[in-house]
């Protein structure tokens, strides 16, 4: 299985020459630490989780494998902050499942929750 430096443009542009192109994906909220680093202006440990997506492509046989970080949250947002987050990283979602839709890519929507 391809993967490490494979890009989600390089997927479409392979697609696009492709016979069959099909796509799962499976979304992920994956909690996170961000350690102290006072040049980032993190001077204490904070908890975050990752809104991430697992695409798994068979291109004409071949399969790849992409994980895409769509957006990073810290813990102690607020619920109207966490909503905002959450309709974020679906629309910048639902933008990457129209471009796979577009390269000839057959791929069942699903969104964060």
């Amino acid at each position: 299985m391809a993967q490490l430096d494979v890009r989600l443009e390089d997927v479409i542009e392979k697609a696009k020459k492709a016979q069959k192109a099909s796509a799962d994906v499976k979304l992920l909220k994956r909690p996170i630490k961000f350690l102290v680093h006072p040049e980032a202006e993190i001077v204490e440990e904070q908890e975050a989780k990752l809104y991430s997506a697992e695409f798994h492509f068979d291109i004409d046989g071949e399969k790849i494998q992409i994980n895409k970080v769509y957006l990073t949250e810290f813990i102690t947002e607020s619920p109207e902050d966490t909503m905002v987050n959450r309709n974020i990283a679906n629309a910048r979602l639902k933008k990457d499942f129209e471009r796979l839709k577009a390269a000839g890519i057959e791929i069942k929507e699903t969104y964060f929750e």
